[in-house]
């Protein structure tokens, strides 16, 4: 068999899974929508740095759902580890690298239907606008998903047992959620939690999302200030620059730690 014909297996079997767990689904899909559905909508009629407020907060969701997967990813992996499922695979033709990109691109498909379902409702009935740079979106989107998954593959390691994964991606998922801004602009907490929430893997995400989707550069925006200069494309590309490269320098540091870290067999016994 080839690379990709293992990877498509491990595709799959990763799909068939996600959906017929209910957790994981609830998690992994349905939270960023619901949690759309109940934030962003009452903030319709309202604007933020000259955007519309139900859109900007739409669009951290969508970063959000990138958490979310990492969520749903790093359960999977200790709970196939711990059944010695990827001691079995290893022991076979499959390529360690298929393993995981059948696995990642099960859930990196799931986050794509999110976008169109959460960049839909933004649009069509938040009266958002269309994306400004959808190649600079996808970039920032894939980056996004890739960096939270590898970091899903290296906490794995010092996950003890699927018992104990939420344990280990609860307070990954809390501070993301209300230290990234994703319903509120960083620019908007004390002055000692600015820096420190502008540094976490999912700031730089968001920042670069809602720069591809509006045009204008966020960051320094808040509920009370005015509206942000729109950008061209490339001006667009040069704002959302200092964002990709905290994106790559968090992917490369947990790139190491993957490597240093996975475990391919139980930690107990």
């Amino acid at each position: 068999m080839t690379w990709s014909a293992y990877a498509k297996g491990q595709f799959a079997l990763s799909w068939k899974v996600f959906w017929r767990n209910r957790r994981s689904t609830f998690i992994g899909f349905l939270l960023p929508v619901l949690l759309n559905l109940v934030i962003a909508a009452p903030l319709r009629d309202k604007e933020i740095g000259g955007v519309n407020a139900a859109g900007y907060v739409a669009v951290g969701l969508l970063g959000l759902a990138l958490v979310t997967s990492f969520v749903n990813l790093l359960g999977s992996v200790v709970s196939r580890r711990e059944e010695l499922v990827l001691k079995r695979l290893r022991g076979t033709e499959c390529p360690p690298s298929a393993i995981f990109a059948g696995q990642l691109g099960a859930g990196g498909v799931v986050v794509l239907i999110q976008a169109l379902v959460l960049g839909g409702v933004a649009v069509g009935w938040f009266g958002a606008p269309l994306p400004a740079d959808p190649l600079l979106l996808l970039l920032v989107l894939a980056g996004g998903y890739l960096l939270f998954s590898v970091l899903a593959v290296a906490l794995s390691g010092v996950t003890p047992s699927t018992e104990s994964a939420p344990l280990v991606a609860t307070p990954v998922l809390v501070l993301c959620m209300f230290g990234a801004g994703v319903f509120t602009p960083v620019a908007g907490l004390p002055d000692w939690l600015r820096q420190p929430a502008g540094a976490l893997p999912l700031s730089p995400v968001v920042r670069g999302l809602r720069t591809a989707w509006f045009g204008r550069e966020f960051g320094a925006e808040t509920w009370t200030g005015g509206p942000l200069p729109e950008l061209d494309l490339l001006h667009g590309w040069a704002a959302a620059g200092p964002s990709l490269l905290l994106v790559a320098a968090w992917l490369a540091a947990v790139a190491v730690l993957s490597r240093r870290l996975l475990r391919w067999e139980p930690r107990r016994g």
